[in-house]
C-alpha cells in the first residue's frame, strides 16, 4: 500500500515547493494589505481621479508628438490650447460628460458650485453655555455649642 501524507506535504499544484497551509498563511497576512489597496482604489475612481490620470497621461502623449513634429515650443503650446484635442482627450471629455448625465431616467442633481455654495452659507448653530445656577447654601451659626461634661476619670477599658 501507498504511504498516507499529511495536506502539509503535499505539493501546491503549480507550486511544488508551496505547502496549502504555507500559502494560506501567507495570503491571510496579505490581507490588509490588499483591502487597503481596494479601498485607496475605490475613493480615487469615487472622486474622478482616474479621469486625472487618464488626462495627464494624455497631454503626455500629445506633448511628446507634437515636440517632435514641431518643436518642442510649439509642440507644448498646441498641446494645451484646446483646439488639438488628441483620441484619449476627446475619450476622457465624453467619459466625464456621461458620468454627469443623470441615469434611469432621474433628475439631474444640483450644479456641483451652487451646491457647495449653498452648504457654505449654511449658518452653523453655536451652542451657547448658561451659567450654572446659584448655589443655596445651608447657613448655620458660626458659634457652635460647646460640651460642657467632663470624659470619665479613668477611661473606660474596652471588654
Amino acid at each position: 500500500m501507498g504511504s498516507c501524507r499529511s495536506a502539509d506535504s503535499l505539493p501546491f499544484h503549480g507550486f511544488p515547493d508551496l505547502k496549502p497551509m504555507k500559502l494560506f498563511r501567507h495570503l491571510r497576512s496579505q490581507l490588509p494589505r490588499l483591502v487597503r489597496g481596494l479601498v485607496v482604489a475605490s475613493l480615487c475612481l469615487s472622486i474622478g481621479l482616474h479621469w486625472v490620470a487618464l488626462q495627464s497621461a494624455a497631454w503626455i502623449g500629445m506633448a511628446v508628438s507634437y515636440s517632435v513634429e514641431k518643436g518642442v515650443v510649439e509642440g507644448i503650446s498646441e498641446t494645451f490650447d484646446g483646439a488639438h484635442p488628441c483620441l484619449l482627450c476627446k475619450m476622457v471629455k465624453q467619459g466625464q460628460e456621461d458620468e454627469k448625465k443623470p441615469s434611469d431616467g432621474q433628475t439631474p442633481p444640483a450644479k456641483i458650485k451652487d451646491l457647495k455654495i449653498t452648504m457654505a452659507l449654511v449658518t452653523i448653530p453655536k451652542f451657547v453655555f448658561s451659567a450654572p445656577p446659584a448655589q443655596s447654601w445651608i447657613t448655620t451659626s458660626s458659634v457652635l455649642p460647646t460640651r460642657q461634661d467632663q470624659p470619665e476619670t479613668p477611661p473606660p477599658q474596652l471588654g
